[in-house]
């Protein structure tokens, strides 16, 4: 059995934290298994974004829908496992910086690819629903005080309205 992994959670509603027991593949396989259309969480905390300055409401278990989820915060890079697609030869990740328009969120970070940003690629094409994004920065739109930053997460592409490239000054430094 794996050790369990600490997440942030947000749906169009609410912000969940608690621990997944991702697998022996990793929380990127989990969460993109065609064969599964749940997360369960265990030992957690749910607020909704109206109230997120009050105490969150503790669970010890909790079942979300998956295409319900907009977004999956991880402590660590390592968090999600292994995450890309292997391609003849030696290719290096090339980071994409972004804003994306998700469901009520606005999220800015580093998509990670072998070549140039291909918009239809990342939204249409393969079985992933679940994408990562590195140095990843979410905010509420409408509640200003939900905030949340990750060294890595995952964002539901049929969640997602919007895509843009930001411009080289606006890229986090390395």
């Amino acid at each position: 059995m794996t050790r369990p992994i600490s997440v942030d959670l947000f749906t169009p509603t609410h912000r969940i934290s608690g621990q997944i027991i991702p697998g022996t593949q990793g929380l990127f396989s989990y969460l993109n298994l065609p064969t599964e259309s749940y997360i369960e969480l265990e030992e957690g905390e749910i607020s909704p974004l109206h109230q997120i300055t009050q105490p969150p409401e503790t669970f010890f278990q909790l079942w979300l829908v998956k295409s319900e989820v907009v977004a999956v915060l991880v402590e660590t890079r390592g968090g999600l496992g292994p995450s890309s697609t292997v391609r003849a030869g030696y290719t290096r990740p090339f980071p994409h910086w972004v804003r994306i328009i998700a469901s009520g969120y606005e999220i800015r970070g580093s998509l990670q690819s072998g070549a140039r940003f291909d918009f239809a690629s990342l939204m249409f094409e393969g079985n992933s629903n679940f994408v990562p994004l590195y140095d990843a920065k979410l905010s509420a739109i409408l509640f200003p005080r939900v905030q949340a930053e990750a060294p890595a997460m995952v964002f539901n592409r049929t969640m997602v309205h919007a895509i843009n490239l930001l411009p080289g000054d606006e890229a986090p430094e390395s």
